[in-house]
């Protein structure tokens, strides 16, 4: 889990709040939810990634899905858990050099 959040940009994922599709407002809220992140989730929507070209953000929005359904699948076997901010810190700096 901590490698997928991590490619999002920070220690956790945002999700922005519901608003109705194709309002300023659904816009101001998912702008705030990617505040130093490249993808977010958007309460009742789906989710957003963006990246340097089209395959990139194609790329981290399959990671993001596949995060979701791992996140959902351990929660109907118990609590999943969460890395702490030091050890989530530890995976963003390494995490800066993955694929390169």
């Amino acid at each position: 889990f901590h490698y997928m959040v991590a490619i999002a940009g920070g220690d956790d994922i945002k999700c922005a709040k519901y608003a109705t599709y194709g309002t300023s407002q659904l816009s101001k809220y998912i702008l705030k939810a990617l505040k130093n992140r490249t993808a977010c989730l958007i309460e009742n929507h789906g989710q957003v990634s963006f990246s340097e070209n089209l395959s990139g953000a194609f790329e981290l929005a399959q990671e993001i899905e596949n995060l979701a359904g791992q996140y959902i699948e351990c929660l109907r076997i118990g609590k999943p858990k969460i890395l702490s901010k030091s050890q989530m810190n530890s995976v963003l700096r390494k995490v800066k050099n993955y694929k390169q």
